[in-house]
């Protein structure tokens, strides 16, 4: 076997191991794991529920939102997707046209940002890029670049999460599409603190008005904001003192894979990052949280990622036996997905001032312009 081949078959059975690993442990019935140290912010005007809608499937993820305007990708069939204004009054289904006759498809990613989108599988690898106003997508990728998590910062950029050939575990990088196809990683924004690849899993996300990437960690309280360059802007803290991961890494010899050995306490599940703010599903109860209330809904806490400092705390109601499974932050909009429903929160009137990007063209290529937000005075906590 070539050492190309041995890369890829690395690769793959490294991304298939954390997924299903990660979705064992999801399912294993842990209780709360409570600290003591510290106390959330509940506001008395807190964010409220406006608007909900059974989709009556749940394999819908989000794939963007933009000018009132949310995007859901199918898992189990990436060519389809459907739009929903933020009243959840008007839906509209899509279907992808692409400049093949088919795709393999492992682990599809659908990214809108309108003018445009991406359609991307890091494990097979394939990116295909279109244009919202026909929704026809077209092959990108010249070189086989792997990746297991993608974002848009442009329209010829993306940033990634990738294995690196060098080190044998995580980085962040961006993949650059122009005259050739360049892909650059950063080896030093993700820490590793046990095996450099369980340890540092978390969510990457965009900030579009910041120019920033942000990368939350799943098992520890800590994020990183960088921007466009891979370059460390701010290593920010969220609100419980877990900051060193609480995981066991084994090894399948017949396999020679990895693997977590016990259920790995998870603080953080999953983010969303908006103006100057960063939206986080904490796994971590706090000092006079009621559990029952806990039990019954997941709670978000509210980072200010531009004075580094945390805003505060609010709770999304379970539907049914369901809680929140992912969300996205669209200016002064929280959208939620819960089993089978889309839920829609008002956040309030200290997120209206957020503004969105617009684009240019530039040497026949559309570049995002971003403007920046106004200067907030934060909210109180």
């Amino acid at each position: 076997m070539t050492q190309k081949k041995l890369y890829i078959l690395l690769f793959i059975c490294t991304i298939g191991s954390i997924g299903f690993i990660s979705l064992l442990f999801a399912f294993t019935n842990k209780g709360p794991e409570r600290d003591m140290s510290f106390k959330r912010g509940f506001l008395h005007d807190a964010p409220k529920k406006i608007h909900e809608l059974d989709l009556e499937y749940n394999g819908y993820y989000i794939a963007g939102a933009y000018n009132n305007k949310i995007y859901l990708g199918n898992s189990q069939s990436p060519l389809y997707l459907i739009t929903v204004d933020t009243t959840l009054d008007h839906k509209q289904e899509i279907r992808l046209a692409i400049d093949q006759d088919s795709l393999p498809l492992r682990s599809p990613q659908l990214r809108i940002i309108p003018p445009y989108f991406f359609l991307m599988d890091g494990t097979i690898p394939y990116i295909l890029r279109g244009r919202t106003e026909d929704w026809k997508g077209y092959s990108m990728l010249e070189n086989p670049f792997y990746f297991n998590q993608a974002q848009p910062i442009d329209s010829v950029t993306l940033a990634i999460r990738t294995i690196s050939s060098k080190t044998k575990k995580f980085a962040l990088g961006t993949i650059r599409f122009s005259d050739s196809t360049t892909l650059t990683l950063s080896h030093k924004l993700l820490k590793k603190q046990v095996d450099g690849i369980f340890d540092v899993d978390g969510t990457l996300q965009y900030n579009r008005q910041q120019q920033q990437l942000v990368y939350t960690y799943r098992y520890r309280n800590q994020y990183i904001v960088a921007n466009d360059n891979l370059q460390t802007q701010l290593l920010g803290k969220t609100i419980d003192t877990i900051s060193q991961t609480q995981i066991q890494v084994g090894t399948i010899v017949s396999k020679n894979q990895k693997k977590m050995s016990t259920p790995a306490l998870m603080v953080n599940k999953s983010s969303s990052t908006s103006g100057n703010y960063l939206f986080v599903n904490s796994q971590i109860l706090g000092k006079t949280e009621s559990l029952i209330l806990w039990e019954k809904s997941s709670v978000i806490d509210v980072y200010d990622i531009v004075n580094n400092r945390y805003e505060f705390s609010f709770y999304v109601e379970n539907i049914g036996k369901n809680k929140l499974k992912t969300f996205y932050v669209m200016n002064d909009k929280f959208i939620g997905l819960i089993g089978n429903h889309m839920v829609i929160y008002q956040l309030g009137n200290r997120f209206k001032e957020l503004q969105t990007p617009t684009v240019t063209v530039q040497n026949s290529n559309l570049i995002f312009q971003i403007s920046k937000p106004k200067n907030n005075t934060g909210v109180p906590g």
